[in-house]
């Protein structure tokens, strides 16, 4: 508990000032995009930051087209919102253009709505959805005034929090942050706002506040009451608490009962384009298929859904609150919502009169997926997304995508004749095992769920395939195996590029430096901060775009840190090694991943005679 206020003295509460002016006469006349920095969205609900009692920033790690359709951020802006005494603003990573104007010019990063210096609020909340947003982080940080080391903040600096992903590994980014809150955010944002409501008037020091946060806010971690350890050769030991009220290791929030936060009813509408211009609602949480590879589905247990009736009527408010003309029914795996039938014939009801569309944008391709189509035969024909993986069914099974190619085939058959006539199939190359042949396997099996479409339409159906490299994320059963090399996803992509010539199959990869990027920032430890923050001052900017990616500045990066990035990634990490993210607990611990790592291995051992490509 905080401690009595006694004699001291409430520290003096910072006076907000709103800085418009500045922003209409020094920013907006001199970007491309003004309309993104403007702040007025359609049901915008931060009206008088200065009054409240806590005040938080929102802060998405990306431009404003990507943050702005980030459902996580826009559940966490109305659950504060909602709270008396509480205002959410919130504030988007400046484009290049952008960024340089307010730094020539003097503007700090502010809030979108109240148009006060970000370093004035309480709280900078930050969600981290994916590794390659990490120096966009730093990049707000500097633009706000505020130190970029947690270490370096004093009183009167804004707590930074992070939250997302990264908060389930978040050593990489432990000099950066005050307080990581792992798992389900909606509860834990909201102690912070009552700790905060608490404190200031107590008088509370920013350091009594952090202390606090650690010892009662559900998936709560601070670094700073944490230390590396490492063994006498260097490698990583771990870490352990440095005080002996804070728990050594930090469990992931659970929000058990998802009606506890209704249904965002009243979503944002933006001024500028999103990259998501739709409603989305949440029709579950978690998954059921425990895919080998998958980090979101591991840790986003266990599964909970809303009810119709929930989703129909935040649906019908959303619609009316925003003219969208698409539904979206998000999850891990929409198809295995337990009342997808009744819902669709719900929502079917209610909206196709009024040519509003329902999308449901993750199928799970298997015998289900042959009804569904005639299931959902009033919603948008645009595309099909499925995630095959892998090409062979030896390597689906081995990483725990539990399909088969007949099933596949006759799903993807029944959506051309339910009118899809474009597929778009997502794999992984580069997995464990993964053989020559697998890797033809991908374009042999795109070459037959293309063919099913000619006894439909006569002509064959348009695949695209997608192919991502594989990074084995923590708290995954593949979270010990090795990442491959570039060269290998290099001669990957050269393979499937001479298969697909000539061929209704084109193929779409992702970039191989990234992803190669992306492992290392997975898997890292504290020392990874002084290879953000020397990539960053190098230049490193919204390494996710591939207009401003630059790999060579995170080579110089790793270099001036002395850290061998393929001594992260590429190797076999062994089962008895502490792991960076060991101090996180998830819903499934150590010795169920060990069983499934198990089981992987086993599957590829029944098949003998490979040669890797």
């Amino acid at each position: 508990m905080l401690a009595a206020p006694g004699n001291r003295t409430p520290r003096r509460e910072t006076l907000m000032k709103s800085i418009a002016k500045e922003i209409s006469a020094k920013l907006l006349p001199r970007i491309r995009q003004p309309g993104q920095y403007v702040g007025l969205e359609v049901n915008r609900l931060c009206a008088d930051a200065p009054a409240a009692g806590a005040r938080f920033a929102l802060c998405f790690p990306d431009t404003y087209a990507v943050g702005i359709s980030h459902l996580g951020t826009r559940i966490l802006y109305h659950a504060l919102n909602d709270m008396p005494g509480v205002a959410a603003d919130r504030a988007y990573t400046p484009l290049p253009d952008a960024e340089a104007v307010m730094r020539e010019h003097g503007v700090p990063l502010f809030g979108w709505e109240s148009r006060c210096p970000l370093r004035q609020f309480d709280v900078l909340g930050f969600s981290l959805p994916y590794e390659l947003c990490v120096t966009n982080v730093l990049t707000m940080l500097d633009l706000a005034g505020v130190p970029l080391r947690a270490a370096d903040r004093r009183e009167g600096h804004p707590i930074v929090i992070a939250g997302d992903a990264l908060a389930d590994s978040p050593e990489p980014m432990a000099a950066f942050i005050d307080v990581f809150l792992a798992g389900d955010g909606e509860r834990p944002v909201k102690q912070l706002a009552e700790l905060l409501l608490r404190a200031k008037p107590a008088g509370a020091a920013r350091e009594e506040v952090l202390l606090e946060a650690a010892r009662t806010i559900d998936g709560a971690y601070v670094p700073r009451f944490h230390e590396e350890r490492r063994a006498a050769d260097g490698s990583y030991a771990g870490v352990q608490p440095l005080r002996s009220d804070v728990p050594p290791a930090i469990r992931r929030a659970c929000l058990t009962e998802l009606e506890s936060f209704p249904l965002v009813r009243r979503p944002l509408v933006p001024l500028a384009e999103g990259v998501h211009d739709r409603v989305t609602l949440e029709v579950m949480r978690g998954c059921p298929n425990a895919c080998r590879f998958c980090q979101a589905g591991a840790v986003r247990l266990p599964l909970r859904w809303r009810s119709v009736e929930e989703i129909v009527s935040a649906a019908k408010q959303a619609v009316a609150a925003t003219g969208y003309d698409e539904i979206s029914l998000l999850s891990l795996s929409t198809s295995d919502y337990p009342h997808l039938s009744e819902l669709i014939d719900r929502l079917n009801a209610e909206f196709a009169s009024r040519h509003v569309s329902i999308s449901l944008p993750s199928l799970r391709v298997d015998s289900q997926l042959q009804h569904l189509p005639k299931l959902t035969s009033k919603v948008r024909k645009g595309g099909l997304t499925i995630a095959a993986e892998a090409g062979s069914e030896r390597l689906r099974k081995a990483i725990g995508k539990r399909i088969t190619e007949a099933d596949m085939l006759a799903g993807v058959r029944a959506a051309y004749e339910a009118g899809w006539r474009k597929v778009k199939v997502y794999f992984m190359a580069g997995l464990p095992g993964e053989t020559e042949q697998d890797i033809e396997a991908i374009f042999h099996l795109c070459k037959r769920l293309s063919d099913a479409g000619k006894p439909v339409s006569g002509h064959p159906g348009s695949i695209n395939a997608s192919v991502s490299w594989f990074v084995p994320k923590p708290h995954t059963p593949m979270q010990w195996s090795a990442m491959r090399d570039a060269e290998y996803f290099f001669r990957v992509r050269h393979t499937l590029r001479d298969l697909a010539q000539r061929s209704a199959v084109s193929f779409k990869f992702h970039w191989i430096e990234r992803s190669v990027l992306e492992g290392v920032l997975a898997r890292g430890d504290r020392r990874m901060a002084d290879v953000i923050e020397a990539a960053w001052r190098a230049g490193a900017r919204l390494d996710s775009w591939d207009e401003h990616f630059d790999w060579n500045l995170w080579q110089a990066a790793f270099a001036e840190a002395g850290i061998d990035p393929s001594a992260i990634g590429e190797r076999d990490i062994p089962v008895d090694e502490p792991l960076p993210w060991g101090h996180i607990l998830c819903h499934r611990g150590r010795e169920f991943l060990l069983a499934e790592r198990n089981r992987m291995l086993d599957a590829l051992a029944e098949n003998h005679g490979r040669h890797d490509l």
